[in-house]
């Protein structure tokens, strides 16, 4: 008893929804979310966070480019909550989440390794090769839209990357000279690569969007609700601010 009052209290402290159901009568559930790629690292830390204090509760993350993510729910695939890096891409499932809140933002910056010779977007041009998300991927708009309003860049990108967490593996692999990814990335590693902001850096913004699944497999699992509710309270935006994301 002692042990669910002290994990009750957890909850609360990262929530302001309504309590969440007993414990102590509760089977195991598991909650699914996909979620956008540049997430991994903080939803992976937010999911142990979660199931430390609910142990009964698995939350499955699944992570992929939003896109290929939204394609995948409209196949079929199974998902009580989806994180977008974009608005574009939950519009995509046609209302299965029928409402989504904007959630965070990210920025899409010029990443290269950190004793690079590269120290502005000029440094693109000639013989460097660099890489960026394609462009209906979240992080390839966002660049397309930065690399516009800018107007320096006049060459091409090797490759097209289907996700940013390709983008940022090639680059750490050591694969190409510099990427165009999430400001997030760079947080990440910090000992690894740096971030090179665009002039016109409001304008390589995406904004992310967060909603729960209207299906009946979730009406009867109330604890996807308790999970939202813990992964959009006030103190997981902090932990997201930390992460470098914009918090709405």
């Amino acid at each position: 008893m002692k042990r669910a009052l002290v994990a009750i209290a957890l909850l609360i402290a990262l929530s302001q929804s309504a309590p969440a159901p007993a414990l102590a009568d509760s089977p195991t559930h598991t909650v699914t979310i996909f979620a956008a790629s540049s997430l991994t690292k903080a939803y992976t830390a937010l999911a142990d966070k979660f199931q430390k204090a609910f142990p009964k509760i698995k939350v499955s993350l699944v992570f992929g480019s939003s896109s290929t993510l939204a394609t995948q729910i409209n196949n079929g695939a199974p998902a009580d909550i989806f994180a977008t890096a974009d608005i574009a891409s939950m519009t995509l499932t046609g209302g299965q989440f029928p409402m989504p809140v904007n959630y965070v933002t990210n920025q899409v910056i010029l990443a290269v390794p950190i004793n690079s010779p590269i120290t502005s977007f000029n440094g693109l041009n000639g013989s460097t090769k660099w890489l960026q998300c394609g462009h209906t991927v979240p992080c390839g708009a966002a660049a397309d839209a930065g690399l516009k309003a800018d107007g320096i860049v006049t060459s091409s990108p090797v490759s097209l990357e289907g996700s940013d967490a390709s983008a940022l593996a090639k680059l750490l692999a050591g694969a190409v000279d510099a990427a165009l990814i999430f400001k997030t990335d760079v947080i990440a590693n910090p000992s690894k690569i740096r971030a090179i902001p665009f002039a016109h850096s409001d304008v390589a913004n995406s904004q992310y969007q967060i909603g729960i699944a209207s299906s009946k497999s979730t009406v009867k699992n109330p604890w996807v609700k308790t999970v939202y509710s813990y992964f959009t309270a006030t103190q997981a935006k902090i932990f997201l601010k930390q992460s470098g994301f914009g918090v709405n």
